[in-house]
């Protein structure tokens, strides 16, 4: 999965200064167990009214199973100052950005 390659590259990322947060629309409860599954050792954001995923544009309404909304999956980089310097976001939910990738963005922006 996505996260588990992101948790994979970790170390990498924080060695870089960087730190990764991820942004759900499902409850605490949701993200806490896909985090014990996965053993994953960052924070998962459980952004159940939409705010912040609404202010970032990466709401997908009714793009879920069922015709739930969901987050778009998208990267962000942003710097100590609050701006956002880099994202990648797909139109496509299935296009996910590989942690290798990640990493040559954060290394070419460091």
């Amino acid at each position: 999965s996505e996260l588990r390659g992101l948790q994979s590259r970790l170390t990498d990322l924080r060695e870089m200064g960087t730190e990764l947060v991820a942004v759900s629309v499902d409850p605490v409860a949701d993200n806490k167990r896909v985090a014990d599954q996965l053993g994953l050792d960052f924070p998962i954001l459980a952004d159940e009214s939409r705010s912040v995923v609404t202010d970032y544009g990466v709401l997908h309404v009714g793009g879920g199973i069922g015709g739930r909304d969901i987050a778009r999956p998208a990267m962000f980089l942003i710097d100590s100052e609050g701006t956002v310097t880099w994202r990648h976001l797909p139109e496509n939910w299935r296009v996910r950005i590989r942690p290798e990738k990640l990493i040559a963005v954060v290394r070419d922006r460091g």
